[in-house]
C-alpha cells in the first residue's frame, strides 16, 4: 500500500469517526432539548403551584390579621359596632 493509498484509507476511517460522533451529538442534543422542554414545563407548574399556595397564604394572613384586630379591640375596649337589627 504506498503512502497515498494509506492516507487516503486514514482520510476515510477519520470521515467514519468524524460522521459517528456527529450522530451521537445530534442524539444527545435531541434528548438534552426534549429535556428542557420537559423541565420548562415542570417549571411552570411549580410556579403556578407556588403563586396559587403565596396567594392561599396572603389570604389567611389577611384574615388572620383582621381578627387580631378584632381581638385587640375587644380586649382593649374597643368593640366594633353592632350590625343592625331587623325588625
Amino acid at each position: 500500500m504506498t503512502n497515498v493509498e494509506r492516507a487516503v484509507k486514514e482520510l476515510q476511517d477519520n470521515l467514519v469517526v468524524i460522521s459517528e460522533l456527529e450522530k451521537r451529538q445530534s442524539q444527545l442534543l435531541k434528548i438534552h432539548s426534549q429535556r428542557l422542554v420537559l423541565l420548562e414545563s415542570e417549571s411552570a407548574e411549580y410556579r403556578r403551584r407556588t403563586d396559587k399556595s403565596l396567594a392561599h397564604i396572603a389570604t389567611n394572613l389577611e384574615e388572620m390579621t383582621d381578627k387580631l384586630n378584632g381581638l385587640i379591640g375587644y380586649v382593649s375596649g374597643q368593640r366594633p359596632p353592632s350590625p343592625p337589627k331587623s325588625n
